[in-house]
């Protein structure tokens, strides 16, 4: 019974994490041009991985039963990734000016690259992180109690 608490619980934050990520995107105007079922394929495929790590990380940190580890798992999943979205905001609009643009080669659509390679990948990289995080500090002081 509790296994099965755990997985739902772990399973509400991650939809918790991707529903402020959402959020963001959606007040950030950030959008991928050509929003067609092969994008929508593609983007599953992309974020399956990290949104995966991301719950088995939520639910090894659910397993401890220490509300700072739940609080530094949802903070260190949130903010680095919403602060890149801040910047890809940023770096989007500033090509534009009043003297032209600044580079004119545009080798993917706008945002495909920041939200299909650059996003997952620094999720992921973040996730792993903290696996390695929970498997030496964590549960070394398990152990130990």
């Amino acid at each position: 019974m509790k296994a099965i608490r755990n997985i739902l619980l772990a399973i509400l934050y991650v939809l918790l994490v991707v529903g402020l990520h959402l959020i963001l995107i959606y007040f950030l105007d950030i959008r991928i041009k050509g929003w067609e079922k092969e994008l929508i394929k593609e983007l599953g495929k992309v974020y399956f991985l990290p949104l995966f790590l991301c719950f088995i990380n939520s639910l090894m940190f659910i397993r401890t039963r220490r509300i700072k580890y739940h609080v530094t798992w949802f903070l260190v999943t949130t903010i680095p990734s919403s602060l890149l979205l801040l910047f890809f905001k940023a770096i989007q609009g500033v090509g534009d000016s009043e003297y032209g643009v600044v580079v004119s080669i545009e080798f993917f659509p706008k945002y495909y690259a920041e939200m299909l390679i650059l996003l997952p990948g620094s999720i992921l990289v973040i996730q792993f992180i903290l696996t390695l995080y929970y498997l030496i500090k964590i549960r070394k002081e398990v152990i130990v109690r």
